[in-house]
């Protein structure tokens, strides 16, 4: 026998449709209840049936739409999300207000969960990753810059990961970004498309995937970044951003690894931009690491020579932050491997002495290999033993340490630690 949904413990809380309708009423004729003779004993049956739904009353039937966006933690929730964003898209819903705005609203509830790092870890499964990579390339060129802006947030979110940056290389996602950074409609979709990359280059094998010897690497994504940074930079133009100028700096930290990717660098007018960026005092620290990274190969310490930056690091060299002269020193010991540059470093050796009376060893470090360096040079070493003449004991100290290991300064028995 069925026994009615109230007496089988299945509770109306439950939005679930019940196990077992409801009888047909007592009071409406029918073939059960039509005082049939052989039917007069179901009598109780219809009446317990009639009582017992007006204590347990069905729930009404929930409208639920499936475009309401909803947080969803761990990877179905997640890809429930982005199959409501498929089906806008498949709809062509940029036509139509109301549509847009749901996708906006679903684009910003996919990327909540996301922020945990572990639904990261639970979406990049191979079977959802497949999915969501390409449904972001797509919501990239969509027609609303929000929604453009934060599925540029969900790939950086996804960058967090190996098999996220891996997905997103292979996808084809950082020529899309690349492309964003000059974004005619939005400086948000901008700012945003410079620190996806960011996000995606701050790892070894991001950096491989993008400018590698492997495909999908390209390099002539470094010209497209070069190009994008000069144009944010620019005082007034159609996408002139300052606040992308710094993440674009340190992508081509992290990216000019290379000699290829430098010269590619060195063909787009980087070091120009540079040197007038490090005159002005204008974002020193990341001009200073793009700067170390392109003087990574001769043709770039050469370039930086002649287009005056050791004129430009000069007051960098006794700045009052202690990362912008520590900078500034590796960037002048790596210029100095030149000979041109050795010659040329005699303007800077008062400003890089005075590091030699720094307390913290990796500057002291860096000054002495530095003035090592630019000693090579019969003029500028002249001047080094001139400025030093005041101070004999410090002369001592770095004509001694310039005759023993590099790696030794710091071991040494009979000098205290300079930390």
């Amino acid at each position: 026998e069925m026994e009615h949904h109230a007496l089988q413990a299945v509770h109306n809380e439950v939005i679930a449709p019940p196990r077992a309708g409801h009888l047909p009423s007592y009071k409406d004729k029918s073939v059960e209840t039509g005082f049939q003779p052989a039917c007069v004993g179901m009598r109780t049956l219809h009446v317990a049936s009639d009582q017992l739904q007006s204590r347990y009353p069905y729930p009404e039937p929930t409208h639920f739409d499936f475009t309401e966006p909803t947080v969803g933690f761990g990877r179905k929730n997640v890809m429930k999300t982005a199959d409501v964003l498929r089906i806008l898209l498949e709809k062509g819903a940029d036509d139509i207000p109301q549509d847009s705005e749901v996708k906006r609203a679903n684009v910003t509830m996919l990327l909540e969960p996301l922020l945990d790092t572990m639904v990261v870890g639970d979406t990049t499964i191979n079977a959802n990753i497949e999915i969501l990579i390409p449904l972001l390339k797509d919501l990239l060129s969509d027609a609303d810059p929000v929604v453009r802006k934060r599925s540029a947030d969900v790939l950086a979110r996804m960058s967090s990961l190996h098999q996220g940056r891996q997905s997103i290389c292979e996808a084809g996602c950082v020529d899309a970004l690349a492309t964003f950074l000059e974004d005619q409609e939005s400086a948000d979709v901008r700012i945003a498309a410079g620190r996806a990359l960011l996000a995606l280059t701050q790892s070894v094998d991001g950096r491989e995937s993008i400018v590698g010897d492997q495909p999908p690497a390209d390099r002539n994504v470094i010209t497209r970044i070069v190009t994008a940074l000069l144009r944010a930079a620019e005082r007034s133009g159609p996408v002139a951003t300052p606040e992308l100028v710094e993440p674009l700096l340190e992508v081509l930290a992290n990216l000019l690894q290379t000699d290829e990717c430098i010269q590619l660098a060195l063909d787009s007018n980087l070091v120009p931009f540079l040197v007038h960026t490090l005159r002005r005092r204008n974002h020193p620290t990341p001009a200073m690491k793009c700067l170390v990274s392109v003087c990574g190969s001769p043709a770039g310490k050469r370039a930086a020579i002649e287009g005056g930056m050791l004129a430009a690091l000069c007051g960098l060299l006794a700045s009052k932050d202690a990362g912008e002269r520590r900078l500034a020193a590796r960037s002048v010991l790596l210029i100095a491997a030149d000979e041109e540059g050795k010659r040329k470093s005699i303007v800077l050796v008062p400003n890089l002495v005075q590091q030699l009376y720094e307390e913290d060893h990796d500057m002291y470090m860096n000054a002495l290999l530095a003035v090592r360096s630019v000693s090579e040079w019969p003029a500028t070493r002249e001047m080094v033993m001139r400025v030093l003449e005041d101070d004999p004991e410090m002369r001592s100290r770095v004509l001694s340490d310039h005759q023993i290991h590099l790696a030794a300064f710091r071991y040494e028995k009979d000098r205290p630690d300079r930390v």
